[in-house]
């Protein structure tokens, strides 16, 4: 974990570095090449009812939910079968993605991790990723940042449940810096963190056997 944190500040460091000296251009994250989408992109609410199933045993495809990704995707989850996966196309993931809360636990940020499984965004979150590996890195460190949570908070509304939407967040202007300052100071720390996480997912499942064949 320590391991982990220490990452994060450099990242942050190297962040606070780029804003200090201004080394960056303002874009609207509108004008990035970058898909924003969610759950409900997929349909009504009256069609996401009609055409995904939910169980809570292991099935075709994760449903990950803003708990799951705090838990590191360990504890009870949510699956959803084959046919809903394929309704479910606008919120595949396949692992790099920035996941943001945007309802109730307001920007809580999460990257999805690369493992062997079908996976969805579940619902209340937003997820981002563009085309171009570098930019979604960026947009994860940003995102955890001072200036992304404040980012945040300025289209964040709401009394008794706080939240967002899509189209004010494509509204945000945040600092974009080159392509090479990306994968000099923010790209070699979020990949390693990635890698990290799939050693300690392989521990765990090595650590579960061992106790099955124990016990």
């Amino acid at each position: 974990m320590w391991i982990n944190d220490n990452l994060s500040k450099l990242q942050q460091l190297n962040l606070s570095q780029l804003i200090n000296r201004k080394l960056y251009k303002i874009v609207k994250i509108g004008d990035l090449e970058i898909i924003v989408s969610d759950h409900v992109a997929n349909g009504s609410f009256k069609s996401l009812k009609d055409n995904v199933s939910y169980f809570d045993n292991p099935n075709y495809a994760l449903f990950i939910r803003n708990i799951d990704f705090k838990k590191d995707l360990d504890g009870n989850k949510k699956y959803i079968d084959k046919k809903s996966y394929n309704y479910l196309k606008k919120s595949h993931l396949f692992g790099g993605e920035v996941v943001i809360s945007n309802v109730a636990d307001v920007g809580s940020v999460h990257r999805v991790p690369f493992i062997k499984k079908p996976m969805v965004v579940g619902n209340n979150q937003i997820f981002i990723k563009s085309k171009h590996f570098s930019m979604t890195d960026y947009l994860y460190v940003y995102f955890q940042s001072f200036w992304g949570q404040s980012s945040i908070s300025s289209i964040t509304s709401g009394s008794a449940q706080q939240k967002f939407n899509k189209t004010d967040f494509r509204s945000l202007e945040i600092p974009i810096p080159s392509e090479k300052w990306i994968q000099s100071n923010i790209s070699p720390y979020v990949t390693l963190q990635d890698k990290i996480f799939n050693e300690n997912q392989s521990l765990k499942q090595i650590k579960a056997t061992l106790l099955n064949h124990c016990f």
